[in-house]
């Protein structure tokens, strides 16, 4: 077990272990964890992490500067031996952690009895997503090792009501057992600049296009193919059309030869992995999001509050179709999403745009910290 402390912990300081998969950058839970943790008040509420599947690219450096401990540990389940390192994990930093934050939910019925085993009583089970998983064995297996969750003494969160709906019920939603962590933005951050985007385009050799966007991880939730040949449609209505594609994933290469066979390979822009979506966005002129099922997508709140129009399908969280300038469609009509795209190709504009306190991280931070303390 790897073992990777941080000196200088705060005194009358609370602990937080968040238990998550990876710390990877392109990790849309990680995003949210460390947007909280950028803003939440570290003086009072510190978060550590345990995670079991190492990469390069991730918040690792971030988290120490910030003050937060890192542990690394074997799959749990994955053998015995696994399950030795948990119990040793936990009997080691027994009376450390205030709160144990899972967001592994399928892990709950392991975690829990063990952490509870050892003193950790204060649990959080937190659903991120609409659906178990995106492969029919996984997804089979996860809702079998979730169903003790509802029967367990535990602390519900969800990042919106649908993802809540979908795991606890909708008879614990709407009796007010389920606390809604918004997946929250820095609204101030993410503001359209002109001076950004001329300078970008410019750069980027986009002058005079239709830059349609997409952000997301190349797996089969999020849609790619659907996607490219959605673009590919728009691109012969809209000769100028260019589509940019941020992100990575294990379906990248087949993505690439998708493109690659409808002759787009200079009109599809694969960015890979990037830091600066921020700016990117101000590139854009309409972002895209066909995702077969989303708990609450930071990606589309990012392009949202940079006045991006964008069309999302009707299977993501309906908070986001509540917002104007939130066009929802339905994945079984590739038609309506090719006029949908040409439409806004004729406006080319962007809107005014304000997300309510609820997708707020300045707001929301204290909503959290509120929580934790209390």
């Amino acid at each position: 077990m790897a073992d990777i402390t941080q000196e200088g912990t705060q005194t009358g300081c609370i602990r937080v272990l968040h238990f998550v998969s990876t710390l990877s950058r392109g990790s849309g839970v990680m995003s949210v964890i460390m947007n909280y943790y950028r803003h939440i008040d570290r003086d009072k509420v510190q978060f550590d992490f345990l995670h079991f599947i190492a990469c390069e690219d991730s918040y690792m450096e971030e988290i120490r500067e910030l003050g937060g401990k890192i542990y690394c540990i074997d799959k749990p389940g994955s053998s015995f031996q696994s399950i030795k390192q948990l119990n040793s994990f936990f009997r080691l930093h027994a009376g450390e952690y205030t709160w144990l934050h899972n967001h592994e939910v399928y892990l709950t019925f392991l975690l829990r009895p063990i952490a509870k085993r050892y003193g950790l009583e204060k649990f959080i089970v937190h659903c991120h997503a609409t659906k178990y998983s995106d492969k029919t064995l996984n997804a089979v297996r996860n809702r079998i090792l979730c169903l003790p969750i509802r029967f367990m003494k535990v602390e519900r969160f969800a990042c919106s009501e649908a993802a809540g709906k979908f795991l606890y019920g909708e008879k614990m939603l709407k009796a007010g057992k389920v606390f809604i962590m918004h997946n929250a933005i820095d609204c101030e951050k993410f503001r359209f600049r002109p001076e950004v985007r001329e300078r970008l385009r410019k750069e980027m050799g986009l002058e005079g296009k239709f830059v349609i966007g997409h952000v997301g991880r190349f797996e089969r939730q999020k849609n790619h193919e659907f996607l490219i040949e959605v673009f590919a449609e728009v691109k012969k209505r809209r000769p100028e059309s260019v589509l940019l594609l941020v992100g990575e994933g294990s379906l990248e290469q087949k993505l690439v030869y998708q493109v690659k066979k409808l002759k787009l390979q200079e009109d599809v822009l694969f960015l890979g992995q990037r830091e600066d979506i921020v700016l990117l966005l101000n590139v854009m002129d309409i972002f895209i999001l066909p995702s077969l099922y989303e708990g609450l997508p930071v990606s589309c709140l990012e392009a949202y509050n940079t006045g991006l129009p964008c069309v999302i399908s009707k299977n993501i969280t309906p908070e986001l179709a509540k917002l104007p300038h939130i066009i929802t469609k339905e994945i079984s009509s590739k038609d309506q999403w090719i006029n949908e795209i040409i439409k806004q190709s004729d406006y080319m504009q962007r809107f005014n745009s304000t997300l309510c306190k609820n997708f707020d991280i300045v707001y929301q931070s204290s909503v959290v910290y509120k929580k934790y303390i209390d």
